[in-house]
């Protein structure tokens, strides 16, 4: 996945998919106090694993932090060296580079665009006892599609019985209703890893804070003691535990949200853009037009799929965000299509 690049200055930016509503106060408080940013980290987050471990109901023994998923599925290939994987397409490029990058195989499952890219039990029939490895995402990025806890079961079931190691990535999850449901923490076996994302969940993406949840804690010192990364920052530590005792944050966040995405969907429907399907707090849609660069050019920033396998050109990825927010590029699409089609008479 690629974002739009201009020198333009951008006032918008609808390419961030981190929650809208910004940083949880019980945050935002802790951050003011700026002794914090003196302090060195604890290597080891243990505090923050012991808050993390209450709030997802884990033991904190089975928790690893970083600074993103991407550094957590990095640390996670490289402690384990997996020689064969398989993901889907479309997906995160990041998943293929890291695996690519450590010298594994990778086998790409095409998602059908004619099912919306919905990912099904098919999928498990690609497993076997070659497969190291298996990457997935729920809600898929860029599609916004769920993994229904069938499907995923299913997946989990033939990962267990060919001694494969599953990836999911939840950093999105939890910013969709009912989000519990649809967790691979609930698969039984001891080869599931879960990545969960608290800077996109909590409105922080600046700050840079993930974990890992691991079903074996064995895996989960081997993936700890991998790869050469920087320590999670002392304030990034303290803010993310903050952010996990406040109760009420993404309950409102995953309201609103559902709600702005339905409506930001029906805007861009009515103005003749073909939108999928999706439960997430982002939208991937269509248009003929280089709308990445038309934005940039407006000061408004989404994300291009074009180098993405599986979709290409004319394939756009929007954050689902206020309704000002949504009205705004609603506005400028529509203005940006009436112009071309002027033109074009």
């Amino acid at each position: 996945m690629s974002l739009s690049s201009n020198k333009r200055v951008i006032k918008y930016d609808y390419s961030s998919y981190c929650c809208p509503l910004g940083m949880p106060e019980s945050s935002a408080r802790v951050l003011a106090d700026t002794g914090i940013f003196l302090t060195e980290p604890d290597p080891e987050c243990l505090a923050l694993k012991k808050k993390i471990a209450a709030f997802e109901r884990v033991q904190a023994e089975n928790i690893v932090c970083g600074n993103s998923t991407a550094e957590l599925i990095y640390r996670t290939v490289v402690g384990l060296r997996p020689r064969k994987a398989l993901i889907c397409a479309p997906a995160d490029a990041e998943y293929k580079n890291i695996l690519l990058d450590n010298g594994c195989d990778v086998t790409e499952y095409m998602l059908p665009q004619e099912n919306s890219f919905a990912l099904t039990t098919e999928f498990a029939d690609y497993i076997d006892r070659d497969t190291d490895m298996v990457i997935i995402s729920s809600p898929n990025c860029p599609t916004g599609e769920l993994i229904t806890p069938y499907t995923l079961g299913i997946i989990a079931e033939r990962c267990r019985d060919n001694n494969t190691i599953l990836v999911c990535d939840e950093r999105y999850l939890q910013l969709v209703r009912n989000s519990d449901r649809f967790s691979a923490k609930h698969c039984a076996g001891p080869h599931i890893i879960v990545l969960r994302s608290v800077s996109d969940s909590f409105g922080m993406a600046g700050l840079g804070l993930a974990y890992a949840i691991f079903a074996a804690d064995k895996i989960a010192g081997i993936m700890s003691a991998a790869g050469h990364t920087a320590p999670v920052p002392t304030p990034a530590q303290l803010a993310g535990a903050a952010a996990l005792d406040d109760e009420v944050y993404l309950k409102r966040a995953c309201r609103i949200l559902t709600d702005e995405r339905r409506f930001l969907s029906e805007q861009l429907t009515r103005i003749g853009i073909m939108v999928y399907p999706s439960q997430a707090n982002f939208l991937l849609f269509r248009c003929e037009l280089p709308l990445d660069e038309l934005l940039a050019k407006r000061g408004i920033r989404i994300r291009s799929f074009a180098d993405v396998n599986g979709l290409g050109q004319g394939y756009f990825g929007v954050a689902v965000r206020t309704r000002a927010d949504s009205k705004r590029i609603v506005a400028e699409i529509e203005h940006i299509l009436r112009v071309r089609e002027y033109m074009s008479l």
